[in-house]
Formats: structure tokens, sequence, C-alpha cells
């Protein structure tokens, strides 16, 4: 899970399930449903609203610390409207109560127009009747181990009747996905007794360790300074490697641990490159330095960590700029890191001004300063801890 997760896997299966779930819950209008823990009348599904699609749901709902459900199903019982969540769980063990009460469902309608619009027209002088919700997981063996057993990669603690189970053919499940095709030369290395394409529990373990595969080459082929990149994969690429370790792997797994390792000394030295391209300020300057204009203004002190953010930026653009982005194999590595080294000593006087640029822009920004205010937020940015980085060094 570990080395999958370093290429994506989970997010990519987190989003490809709900984009399923929705479409399965697309089959619900016109059909009854039981509420789970609730031995009344099945309410009959009118529509089915997506919350998970829509940024701005999403973006209100953490201002307010809500959950947030991926949809809402709406329909009506006894002549009054019903309102559900429902949430998309690929590892029921990972689902809990909460996320889909009653008490969500009432936070949300908080929300107002964003949500209620979703929902539409509500009876005149009535409230919605808001019901526990479910949760929407795959038919396959893992789930079903998980609801008996209750262990999983943490303990599952919801009752079987809240669990939707959806069809998850493996074929269309990751078809679709980014390194999907690297499947195949990792599946013929183990060469198991089952059509992957049909097996959604082979499927998923070998499209984790496709992705793993993924996240090996991105370690070896990403610069070693990095800067506001955006990693693309060439899925050709990857897969060809993996053709080209299968031939000796004696297992789809260990094909993927040796290629890890093999990738770590590129890792290293990114490492090593992050360290000599460190802000070279120490916060106790820094923070001295704010006080002494904010107090010189009149205003509140910015936090320290949006100075020293908008400056490394600044100092990791100017060295990428001077640099290049250090692809690897890099010939000379010792070499090249001397010269980065060298550019980042060169650059002290410049970001000494941009320092001093980024803190009067944030000052422009700031309230007036009332009696107790500046050293309040002095001693907070104290007392958050805010770890001081040494100056880099020429490396030689």
């Amino acid at each position: 899970m570990g080395l999958a997760d370093r290429g994506g896997a989970s997010g990519l299966v987190g989003a490809r399930w709900a984009d399923l779930c929705a479409a399965h819950l697309d089959t619900w209008p016109g059909t009854h449903r039981q509420v789970p823990g609730d031995g009344g009348e099945a309410f009959l599904v009118d529509h089915v609203a997506r919350l998970d699609d829509r940024p701005a749901i999403a973006a209100a709902a953490s201002r307010r610390a809500l959950q947030n459900p991926d949809l809402l199903v709406v329909g009506r019982r006894a002549g009054r409207m019903v309102v559900q969540a429902a949430d998309a769980k690929f590892s029921v063990e990972t689902a809990r109560s909460k996320q889909v009460s009653t008490a969500v469902l009432q936070g949300l309608l908080g929300l107002g127009e964003l949500v209620t619009g979703l929902i539409g027209d509500l009876d005149p002088g009535t409230e919605p009747e808001l019901v526990e919700g479910v949760f929407l997981c795959p038919d396959f063996p893992l789930t079903h181990i998980m609801l008996r057993r209750r262990h999983g990669i943490v303990r599952t603690t919801v009752r079987p009747d809240q669990v939707v189970l959806v069809p998850a053919p493996a074929g269309a499940f990751f078809q679709a996905l980014e390194g999907a095709p690297v499947m195949e030369p990792l599946a013929g290395v183990d060469a198991l007794p089952v059509v992957v394409e049909d097996n959604l529990l082979a499927a998923l373990y070998y499209f984790r360790l496709a992705r793993a595969g993924v996240g090996c080459w991105l370690d070896a082929t990403g610069p070693l300074l990095a800067f506001n990149d955006r990693p693309v994969v060439d899925e050709a690429a990857v897969r060809a490697e993996a053709e080209r370790r299968a031939t000796e792997a004696v297992s789809a797994f260990e094909l993927v641990t040796a290629w890890y390792d093999d990738v770590q000394s590129v890792r290293a030295q990114r490492a090593a490159v992050d360290q000599v391209a460190a802000l070279a300020l120490m916060t106790r300057d820094l923070r001295e330095r704010v006080a002494q204009k904010a107090g010189a203004a009149g205003v509140v002190p910015p936090s320290i960590n949006q100075v020293r953010r908008r400056a490394g930026a600044w100092y990791r653009g100017q060295l990428r700029e001077l640099m290049g982005p250090m692809l690897p194999p890099v010939p000379d590595f010792a070499a090249a890191l001397q010269e980065l080294g060298r550019i980042g000593t060169s650059l002290a006087p410049s970001l000494d001004a941009e320092v001093d640029r980024v803190i009067d822009e944030l000052l422009a920004q700031r309230p007036p300063e009332t009696d107790g205010s500046s050293s309040g937020n002095i001693a907070g940015a104290a007392a958050a801890g805010v770890r001081e980085r040494p100056p880099a060094r020429s490396v030689g």
C-alpha cells in the first residue's frame, strides 16, 4: 500500500469508485429503499444529487468543519420528502456512521442554496425527513471479509444493513485509469490461475503494483531541483521498464520492491539538492525583522511562515532559472551540487531585498496594531515552534 500510494493508487481508485457509484445510483429513481436501522416503510427515490464533484460545496463544508458525503438521495414516504446521505467507500473498514448521519445532513442543509438547490422544492411549511445514510462498497470478497471479520486497514465499525453492495467488474473499473497498461506484464510474472480482467481482487493487487512502478519511474526521472512541476507519466516507458524487469523477476511484488531499491540513489540525490537549496533564513532573524517593520508601520505583523513561504518560492524559482531542473542522471553530481551552492550564495543580496519586499507587501494588507496585538502575534509565532534552517552553504 505504501509503495502503491507513492504512485497515487488510492486517490485514483477512490475517484474511479465515486464515479461508478454515482452511475449506479442513477438507476435508483423510481425504486424503493429501506432506511438502515429503520423498521418503517421504505421510501420511494425521486432523484439523486452528486456533491463530490462540486468544489464550492466541499469548500463551504470545510470552512464549517462539516462532513461532506458524496451523494444525496431524495425521495418521499408517507407524503413527506426524505433526504439520505450516501458515501462511496471502496474499503468498507474506512466507513464511519457519522459520515452519513442525520447530523451531517442538517449541517449541509445549513449551507443554503448550495445544497437545497440540489434537493428541490420543499413542501411549504414542512421540513424534510432526514434519515440515516448508507455506504456504497464494491461487491467483492474483500468487502465481505471485512464485514465478517471486522479488521482491515482499520477496524470495521459499520453494520451490514448500512452497506449497499455495488457491482464492480474489474475490466470496466481499471481500464480507464492511468497505469492500467502496466498491469499485464506484472500479472504475467506471477501467472496466477485467474483472469485479472474478471477478478476485482486480483486487478486491485496488480493495479497497486503498477502504480508503485509509476511512483518508481517518477522518482527516477523527475527533476532533482523541482519547482511547480506537474508530473507527466509516460505509460509506455513505465510498461517497457516493467517488461524489462519481468524477465528476471521471481514475482511481481519482488519486481516492484527491487525497482524501488534501485531508485533509492536518485532519491538520495534529490534530498541532497533540497538540503543545499534550502532557504538561507534564520527564523529568529526573520521574526525580529518582521517585528521591527510592523512596529514602524503600526500594524499587526504577518505570520512568519507566510513571509518564509513567499520568499522561499522566489528563491527556489531563482535557483531553478539559473541552474535548470537537474534531470537525472546528472553526469557529475558532486560538481552540480557545488554549482548549486555557489548560485545560492550569489543570490544572498537579492534574497535580502526580496524579503524586505515581501514583508512590505504583507504589511500593507495588515490591520492597525491594537494594544497587545503585535506582541501576541510574535508570541504565537514563537510558540508555534518554527524550525530554524541553517543558511545554505557552498559544497566543496
